[in-house]
């Protein structure tokens, strides 16, 4: 038995080890590009909490200032 009928052969074509290497690499891209999306996701949910937080703050001083003029208003 030769070498060649020992190992499957690949059912799209002979020569696809090239397909596979693009495909690989254009998979690769992908992680790439899905692991920068989520560092930029994680990012700007660490940015939408702290607006979060600073519009609480800004509520809560407006409510204390409101209730000073009523109380002056009383």
């Amino acid at each position: 038995m030769s070498a060649a009928e020992g190992r499957p052969r690949c059912r799209w074509g002979g020569g696809g080890g090239e397909a596979v290497l693009r495909a690989r690499a254009e998979a690769a891209g992908y992680r790439r590009l899905l692991r920068a999306r989520a560092a930029e996701v994680e990012a700007l949910r660490g940015a939408v909490g702290a607006l979060h937080r600073q519009l609480e703050g800004l509520r809560d001083r407006r409510s204390g200032e409101l209730a000073k003029y009523q109380v002056r208003d009383a």
